[in-house]
């Protein structure tokens, strides 16, 4: 039986050392040239050593220490983050592109509720929006631009709902994949709207209501596209 010296272990040692740093001098090469953020390439070049980064963030809503209330009663009921009538609320995220997952998310009345992302933050901010709109028209998905802290009257992508579609009392799964100048929101795993526009390139995330809309979230995670 062969036997592994001290001599042979360290030098295997001493050999992974050099190439864990060969990979990430060129992780840092790579940089350079496409613009990636540091801690994104690393996570990329850890998957050849079957290592995990896990997601940006992941919230279940058992407090609302890490967000911003700008205006309504945003409360957790029952382990979810549940609005009654109007309101904002916004989460600081310093990214370009993300993938968004809310695992529940119902509404019980009005006229619906919208997801924020690359939101800037503030009562003047400039960002986007996801939403789930059974007020307008007779129901639609819709991305929405924001400037300044409005929204611009025509949004830039709208799709009518399917007639008979179940606005009320379901719990739906969504999802907005950020990517670029395109962005794609789902419900329940299937695409419903699509948009495109190079105007704002990064920033949070959040959630809004308007008029008498109830609603209730659970489960949300942020992860890399």
């Amino acid at each position: 039986m062969k036997h592994t010296s001290r001599r042979d272990a360290g030098q295997s040692a001493t050999e992974l050392a050099i190439l864990l740093g060969l990979v990430a001098a060129v992780v840092v090469v790579g940089l350079t040239l496409t613009g990636e953020g540091t801690r994104d390439a690393l996570c990329r070049a850890s998957g050849a050593f079957g290592v995990e980064c896990g997601d940006l963030l992941r919230d279940d809503f058992s407090s609302l220490n890490n967000w911003t209330i700008q205006n309504g009663r945003w409360q957790i009921r029952d382990g979810r983050l549940c609005i009654d009538g109007p309101g904002r609320i916004y989460r600081p995220l310093d990214r370009n592109d993300y993938v968004i997952n809310v695992d529940l998310a119902r509404i019980t009345k009005g006229n619906g509720y919208g997801i924020f992302f690359r939101d800037s933050g503030g009562a003047k901010f400039n960002g986007y929006s996801f939403q789930y709109d059974p007020g307008y028209g007779r129901g639609a998905f819709i991305i929405r631009k924001w400037v300044n802290g409005s929204e611009l009257t025509t949004p830039i992508a709208r799709v009518d709902a399917p007639r008979g579609y179940d606005w009320y009392g379901a719990d739906r799964k969504v999802k907005v994949e950020v990517r670029g100048d395109t962005f794609t929101a789902y419900i329940d795993g299937q695409p419903v709207v699509q948009a495109r526009d190079r105007s704002f390139t990064s920033g949070g995330i959040g959630f809004r209501s308007w008029d008498n809309t109830s609603a209730c979230f659970d489960n949300l995670s942020v992860r890399r596209p």
